[in-house]
């Protein structure tokens, strides 16, 4: 492969310090969840509906938890949800998820949910209000945009306020600090992250976002798509189901409900970065990106990056699996074709970026009264 000339990258003190307590935890905590909670691969006799390609489902996939409960019952008495914070334009891991929901869907005709948990969002994250409600409503055209026909659904919503407090009679406060979410400590470094109070609602809406379909829909199995740093929420939620049952038998939730997740591979962050994050642009791919820095960052990154693509091309796209084993192959040879996947991929990258631009509203005014409307999409 011809030599590339390498992008020169202006990366402060305080990113670098960013990536070094992110490697750590990356390191450190995550190999330690998946050991502690004795999380498995992917391995033959698993499927998600009618997907049961083990290869096809460990590319998109690290570990999971009890999938093979989730297979247990009839498909009408299954559901899939994911979510998200509508913090920022959707970078490679949000990209993931909202494809990831989309193909299941169409592939396996299982009912789904997307939360955009923007009061969520609101209460965790020091954000401003308005633009996270203007985000939500770019989110919510963007996802149908996409062709996703499920249940996609913000916090303004009756039902989740009904769940919610069904939930929290069954917590305490012991219980969100022993979960806290693993970048918790970062976030509260960097001022990214709310109080604790309001964190504590925000983990307990999404408990709720999970639970809602036992709750309202009486589905007996929920598959929850996640990022293994968010792995207390299916956990909390089946301890949920059990307080519930022993303290409410049956009044709520069926006896034989059960909640397993399923974790994303990660995508690795650009210029040494362990992950792709919203708050370092250089880390990340972004559908906010020029075309000319999609270009720099896709085309033209540095050699150490060029797996980081690869992992894109993985996870973030709609190409089949076939096509995604033939540019693996090019990328492991390094050969020209490998150039070629990758011209093909950013051409696919800025169409959905263009997608993105279509939900862009100029005349957008933020009012308190839309906060009190129902917002089931």
């Amino acid at each position: 492969m011809k030599k590339k000339k390498l992008i020169k990258i202006d990366i402060n003190n305080s990113m670098i310090n960013h990536a070094k307590k992110e490697i750590k935890m990356d390191n450190r905590f995550v190999k330690n969840i998946i050991k502690k909670e004795k999380y498995r691969q992917i391995s033959k006799n698993l499927a998600i509906g009618k997907i049961s390609d083990t290869d096809f489902l460990r590319s998109k996939f690290s570990c999971h938890m009890d999938l093979e409960k989730f297979s247990q019952v009839p498909i009408k008495k299954q559901h899939l949800v994911t979510g998200f914070g509508p913090t920022n334009s959707p970078t490679g891991g949000t990209l993931s998820m909202i494809l990831r929901a989309l193909f299941f869907e169409k592939e396996t005709g299982i009912d789904s949910t997307i939360i955009i948990s923007n009061l969520g969002a609101y209460n965790s994250r020091n954000i401003k209000l308005e633009k996270i409600e203007y985000l939500t409503n770019r989110f919510i055209k963007f996802i149908r945009k996409l062709g996703y026909k499920g249940m996609l659904r913000t916090h303004n919503n009756f039902e989740l306020l009904v769940t919610s407090s069904l939930t929290s009679k069954v917590l305490s406060i012991d219980d969100f600090v022993k979960n806290e979410e693993v970048t918790a400590k970062l976030y509260k470094k960097m001022k990214i992250l709310g109080s604790d109070f309001p964190t504590y609602i925000d983990v307990n809406y999404t408990i709720a976002d999970i639970l809602l379909p036992v709750i309202l829909k009486k589905k007996e199995r929920v598959l929850v798509f996640v990022g293994i740093e968010e792995y207390y929420f299916p956990k909390m939620a089946n301890l949920v189901i059990q307080r519930l049952n022993k303290k409410h038998y049956k009044q709520f939730i069926s006896k034989n409900v059960y909640i397993s997740s399923i974790f994303g591979n990660l995508i690795e962050g650009l210029n040494g970065f362990s992950k792709m994050s919203k708050s370092i642009p250089n880390s990340s791919i972004n559908l906010d990106d020029s075309c000319r820095e999609l270009k720099n960052k896709i085309l033209n990154c540095n050699s150490e990056d060029e797996k980081i693509i690869l992992q894109m091309i993985t996870l973030v796209s709609d190409w089949n699996f076939e096509k995604i084993k033939k540019a693996t192959q090019a990328y492991d040879d390094k050969e020209k074709e490998w150039v070629d996947f990758k011209k093909e991929y950013l051409k696919y990258f800025i169409k959905i970026k263009k997608i993105w631009e279509s939900t862009a509203n100029n005349k957008y005014k933020f009012h308190v009264k839309t906060l009190f409307k129902q917002n089931t999409k």
